[in-house]
């Protein structure tokens, strides 16, 4: 599986997501169904170009913000199933994306919190500006997934993801 990206898509962002973008386990997220009709890596890619893009106009910290939409739902069970702990997904997945991103990618404190908190209200207050971002913008990017309106990198193929 790759992943093809246009032009369009700026070359800062590229910079920030890069390594996480040719992880062979994140790439795995394209397996499983997001909302509706799209899987949870485009949704992923989706929150983590919104929460870039927010993030420079607010004069946040640009490349936390990016990593963390990115990482925010890297969790490789379908969340259709019951969750092993018998917890509500809502409450649940963060804390497995969290522990993966971590093992896996090294997050700061700000990305994990960002990623433990992007369910508020259903889960934990955010506690700093990037979390907020994330959070907004995986409202956002849910709520045009249910519409089935293509947004972020979605939109005019910016990013295409390929099967092998």
């Amino acid at each position: 599986m790759d992943i093809e990206v246009s032009q369009e898509v700026a070359p800062a962002y590229l910079e920030n997501v890069l390594p996480i973008l040719q992880n062979h386990k994140f790439k795995q997220l394209s397996r499983y169904t997001q909302h509706c009709w799209t899987n949870r890596l485009m949704h992923s890619l989706n929150v983590s170009y919104l929460s870039w893009v927010m993030a420079k106009a607010f004069g946040c910290d640009e490349k936390a913000a990016a990593r963390a939409g990115l990482l925010h739902d890297f969790c490789l069970y379908d969340f259709h199933e019951k969750t092993p702990t018998g917890e509500h997904q809502a409450f649940y997945h963060p804390k497995v994306a969290a522990k993966n991103s971590h093992e896996i990618f090294q997050i700061s404190e700000r990305e994990r919190d960002a990623i433990l908190t992007h369910m508020f209200p259903l889960g934990p207050l955010p506690r700093n500006k990037e979390a907020w971002i994330i959070t907004v913008a995986d409202k956002v990017c849910a709520l045009m997934e249910f519409c089935h309106i293509a947004i972020a990198l979605a939109r005019r193929n910016r990013v295409v993801i390929v099967s092998a």
